[in-house]
C-alpha cells in the first residue's frame, strides 16, 4: 500500500501540471499573436493569411472591433499598419480589454446580455459606415472575437433595447447551445448574420475581418453571430428553437411580432452570398490552445490525446463520459495506458434558473461533477477553465482529485445541483483564477495515473 506522503506527492506533481497545461492553452491563443501573425506589411503591400492588399488603392484604413479581446486584437493591428479612425466595443469590467490602444477609441459595454450602451456604441459603427462616401476608397478592418453577439447589438427598428435584453437573458439560461441562440439572434438584429458585411460593402468598402474562435467548429457564421459572414439560417429556424427551448411564450410580443413578420419576407433574412469585397480570416482558434496544453503534458511524460475540440452539452453529464474513459484507461490501459492527459476543448452548457444562480459555470461544474464521479479513484486530477479568464460569471475554473468531496463539510451534490461550485471550490481553495487577454472556448484536462495497487 502506499503511503499517504508519496500519495499527495503524486496530487501536488499532477496539479501543477494540470493548471501548467491551462496556462499554456491559453498563452497559446493570444490575440496579440494572432493578429502580427496574420497580417504583415511590405511596402505598400498588406499580406493577410496569404491574401494581398494593395494600400494604395485605398485612400483611408478604418478599423472596429468587437469582443472580449478586440482591445488586444486592435493594439497588434495599429503596430501593422497606420490606421485612420474607427473604435473598439469590449465587455465591461474584463480584464481581457485591458490594454491600451493608442489610435482607437475603446468602450465598455455589457455582456451578455446587452444594454442601452451597447448599441449606442454600435451604433456609432454603423454612422461611421454610413457616413463613407461609395467613391471613398475604404479599407475596413473588422477585429471579431468572443462576446461580440451582445456588444454588438442594434436591434431592429421597433424593438427596445429593454426587450433585446429580456430576449437575451431569457437565452443565457435556457441551456441551448451558442449554434441555437446566435440563430435567434441573427434574426432579431441590424448588423449580425453578415448585415454588417453587407452594408460596408453597399458604401462601397472593402471588408477584412480578422476572426478569433470561441465557437465550437470555427463556424464563422455563429461566431459573434458572424456580421460579416454568409448566413444560411431562416426565422423559421429562430422559431423553431425559441419554442424547442420553451421561452418563445416569455420573448416579448415585439420580438414574437417581428419573429413571425419574417416569415412572409424573404428579403428580411439574412445574406445567403456576400460581395468578393466582404473578406473573412479565421486567425485563432481552440485548437491551437489545445495543443500547446498538450505539448506541455507530452515533456511531462504523459501519453496524451486531444478527444476534442468540439465538446458541447451539459457541463455535469459530459463529466460522467469523461471520467469514465478516465476510469478506462486505469483498469485497461485503453485506449491508451497511464500516465495519461486527456485534453478537451469545446464549449459546455449549464441549464439554471436565473433567479437562483450563484457562481455558475460550466467549467466548474465540469470539475465539481467530475470530482464526485472520481472520489473512491486515486492518481486522477481534473481541472479545467474557460480561456477568458471567467467561467460563465465568476473565476477562471477550478481543479479537483479524489480527495474534493473529502477535503470540506459542504456537499458536493447539493452546490452542483444548486450551480454554487464557485462557493465550494472557494472553500477549498481550488478555484483557478488567472489574468487573460484571449477567449477561445473552454480547456480542460484530465491526468490519470496507475491504478492504485491495494
Amino acid at each position: 500500500m502506499r503511503s499517504k506522503g508519496i500519495c499527495c506527492m503524486v496530487y501536488e506533481r499532477y496539479r501543477k501540471i494540470a493548471e501548467e497545461m491551462i496556462m499554456a492553452g491559453v498563452k497559446a491563443a493570444d490575440p496579440t499573436e494572432a493578429v502580427k501573425d496574420s497580417v504583415k506589411l511590405t511596402g505598400k503591400t498588406l499580406t493577410v493569411c496569404g491574401d494581398t492588399f494593395d494600400l494604395t488603392e485605398y485612400d483611408r484604413i478604418l478599423a472596429f472591433g468587437i469582443g472580449k479581446a478586440a482591445a488586444p486584437m486592435a493594439r497588434a493591428l495599429e503596430e501593422v499598419v497606420e490606421l485612420d479612425g474607427g473604435l473598439v466595443i469590449i465587455k465591461k469590467g474584463d480584464e481581457i480589454g485591458n490594454v491600451e490602444v493608442k489610435t482607437l477609441p475603446v468602450y465598455e459595454a455589457y455582456h451578455p446580455e446587452p444594454r442601452a450602451e451597447n448599441v449606442e456604441y454600435s451604433t456609432k459603427i454603423l454612422d461611421e459606415i454610413k457616413a463613407l462616401e461609395p467613391n471613398s476608397r475604404t479599407l475596413v478592418f473588422f477585429l471579431v472575437t468572443g462576446g461580440g453577439s451582445a456588444l454588438f447589438s442594434v436591434p431592429p427598428e421597433g424593438i427596445t433595447i429593454d426587450e433585446l435584453f429580456r430576449m437575451n437573458e431569457l437565452l443565457m439560461h435556457c441551456g441551448a447551445t451558442i449554434y441555437d441562440i446566435n440563430t435567434i439572434r441573427k434574426h432579431v438584429s441590424q448588423v449580425k448574420g453578415g448585415r454588417f458585411g453587407q452594408l460596408c460593402s453597399k458604401q462601397g468598402a472593402t471588408v477584412v475581418s480578422l476572426i478569433l474562435s470561441d465557437v465550437v467548429g470555427d463556424d464563422l457564421s455563429v461566431i459573434a453571430s458572424g456580421p460579416t459572414y454568409k448566413d444560411e439560417t431562416t426565422f423559421e429556424d429562430a422559431i423553431r428553437l425559441a419554442k424547442q427551448y420553451g421561452i418563445w411564450e416569455e420573448m416579448p410580443l415585439s420580438i414574437q411580432k417581428h419573429l413571425e413578420e419574417g416569415l412572409s419576407h424573404p428579403e428580411m433574412e439574412p445574406p445567403r452570398e456576400l460581395p468578393p469585397n466582404v473578406h473573412n480570416y479565421l486567425v485563432g482558434n481552440s485548437m491551437g490552445a489545445l495543443l500547446a496544453a498538450e505539448k506541455v503534458a507530452k515533456n511531462a511524460g504523459f501519453n496524451t490525446m486531444i478527444l476534442t475540440s468540439q465538446n458541447t452539452g451539459e457541463a455535469k453529464y459530459i463529466a460522467k463520459c469523461i471520467m469514465g474513459i478516465a476510469k478506462e484507461i486505469q483498469d485497461t490501459q485503453r485506449p491508451m495506458a497511464p500516465p495519461a492527459a486527456l485534453i478537451i476543448g469545446g464549449e459546455m452548457t449549464v441549464t439554471f434558473r436565473w433567479e437562483e444562480r450563484d457562481g455558475f459555470g460550466p467549467n466548474r461544474e465540469f470539475v465539481l461533477a467530475s470530482a464526485i464521479e472520481i472520489a473512491n479513484r486515486e492518481n486522477i486530477v481534473v481541472a479545467g477553465a474557460d480561456s477568458d479568464g471567467e467561467d460563465g460569471q465568476g473565476k477562471s475554473g477550478a481543479i479537483a482529485d479524489c480527495r474534493t468531496v473529502q477535503r470540506t463539510k459542504l456537499d458536493a451534490k447539493w452546490h452542483l445541483d444548486k450551480h454554487e461550485a464557485e462557493i465550494y471550490f472557494d472553500d477549498l481553495g481550488d478555484s483557478l483564477e488567472f489574468e487573460s487577454h484571449t477567449n477561445v472556448n473552454d480547456i480542460d484536462v484530465v491526468l490519470i495515473g496507475p491504478k492504485t495497487k491495494s
